[in-house]
């Protein structure tokens, strides 16, 4: 009787490759000790002026014209509010707003979050960020994939200025539900360029890395989701992600109302540049919008 090959040693699928998720569940037990203790230490070296900057809040909206790099990859314009407000030393922000809140004052995190130190120029921060997931519902070409449930994550970040104009900072953020959301890590460079007294230009540029399971749930496509849908499985591990690029501009009206929009750029690195998934490797992104600023003494 002759030997039977497995479809495996024939080729004809790709071995499944298990990587180890380092530190996963220790780096989201520190964070979620983190986001536990953190507000009422910081509450209780809340100072005089953090007091007066209780006070400070921040509404707008921005036009936002953008593609994504899963799927069709079809170009998508909508109305997204911006806001900051601050109860005690915790911020709270959407998309720009703690930046655009003092234009040419030092911007904290988006977020739920809050300074764990901020002494001889150094900032290090901690924040929580809701990731709002994915779904292929609308998707032609993948709908029948799982989708991809909406999570918190809890980023720790550290800032500092280098001379007057450049700075750079570095950032790790982790999925603290276990949604399957990974563990992120990235840093960069911001050069500001003051075009005047109320208009400044800032060029950023970043780069992120990401471990194997986050990874595997966003570029990643299961075996038992190819053969649902008909394609192919793709296996991936820890690497790189991308490259962002942008630049923005920040108008202040008067003391009250602000202008602002820019450009940004993202480039797909590696292995999630090569999935199945990607319509676009490279993407880009159009705002311009007017926010409303309370006057800080």
């Amino acid at each position: 009787m002759p030997r039977r090959r497995n479809r495996v040693q024939e080729g004809l699928v790709r071995p499944i490759r298990y990587e180890p998720m380092l530190f996963s569940q220790s780096t989201r037990s520190f964070l979620s000790a983190l986001v536990l203790v953190t507000p009422l230490w910081a509450f209780a070296e809340t100072s005089e002026k953090q007091e007066v900057h209780a006070k400070d809040y921040l509404v707008g909206a921005s036009l936002v014209s953008s593609t994504a790099h899963i799927g069709t990859g079809e170009r998508k314009t909508s109305l997204k509010p911006v806001w900051y407000f601050q109860l005690g030393p915790v911020r709270v922000s959407r998309s720009q707003g703690s930046t655009l809140l003092g234009a040419g004052r030092r911007s904290g995190e988006t977020g739920l979050s809050t300074e764990l130190l901020a002494a001889q120029d150094w900032n290090i921060g901690l924040s929580l960020r809701v990731n709002n997931g994915r779904t292929f519902d609308n998707d032609p070409l993948f709908v029948g994939l799982p989708d991809i449930p909406a999570t918190l994550r809890a980023r720790v970040s550290a800032r500092r200025p280098v001379g007057e104009r450049w700075s750079w900072y570095a950032s790790m953020d982790q999925d603290i539900l276990g949604k399957g959301g990974g563990l992120r890590a990235g840093g960069g460079v911001n050069y500001r360029y003051p075009v005047s007294d109320a208009t400044h230009l800032d060029f950023g540029l970043s780069a992120g890395w990401a471990d194997a399971r986050y990874m595997k749930t966003q570029f990643g496509i299961t075996p038992e989701a190819a053969q649902r849908v008909g394609r192919a499985p793709y296996h991936l591990g820890s690497g790189w992600e991308g490259i962002q690029a942008g630049v923005k501009f920040t108008t202040a009206l008067s003391q009250r109302w602000v202008v602002f929009g820019g450009v940004d750029l993202s480039r797909l690195q590696g292995d999630a540049a090569r999935s199945p998934l990607v319509g676009r490797p490279i993407t880009h992104a159009f705002n311009l919008g007017l926010a409303y600023r309370n006057r800080r003494d």
